[in-house]
């Protein structure tokens, strides 16, 4: 491990959060408040088959109501919280087609994903709702990873848009 990679590394995933925040701070999405960035404990990566704790705090911020988005060593992410009520076929199947490398898991049980784009592959939204009917969770976690913070900006855009369509946001 060269320790120059990984302080240049950890510096631009922060940074880079730091800026999307910024930017999204200066022009924010109707309705939606833009919180300031944290330094996130206790998440979890999915590494070799398995989620796993990180001891160490990453950047993240809230997007009020109901989205998280930062940056992990593993990719930038989004996370959307939507109660159950609100989740449709129609919603689950966009959102997959939208975001394929997602994971989708309950906010109490969240290491009991109901759809994991690393092990799952394509299923289809039906059995994916399946899963979620079968849950006792009452509110499910839509998280999408991204490449770089780009594609995170372009991912938020489109997941306002996907919410205010299936009215999944308490605005």
């Amino acid at each position: 491990m060269k320790v120059r990679e990984v302080h240049d590394f950890l510096n631009e995933m922060w940074e880079s959060i730091f800026a999307l925040n910024d930017e999204l701070k200066a022009n924010p999405p109707e309705g939606f408040k833009i919180e300031d960035v944290e330094e996130v404990f206790g998440a979890y990566l999915f590494l070799d088959g398995e989620w796993r704790q990180m001891s160490y705090p990453h950047p993240a911020f809230e997007i009020k109501p109901q989205i998280e988005v930062g940056a992990t060593p593993e990719s930038y992410y989004l996370v959307v919280a939507v109660p159950r009520e609100r989740i449709s076929e129609n919603f689950v199947g966009l959102f997959l087609e939208l975001f394929p490398r997602s994971f989708i898991y309950g906010s109490e049980n969240f290491l009991s994903d109901v759809y994991n784009w690393r092990r799952d592959g394509r299923v289809s939204p039906t059995e994916v709702l399946e899963r979620i009917e079968k849950s006792d969770e009452k509110v499910f976690q839509f998280e999408a990873n991204f490449g770089s913070v780009k594609a995170l900006k372009q991912g938020i855009k489109r997941l306002i848009d996907l919410g205010k369509r299936f009215e999944i946001f308490d605005l």
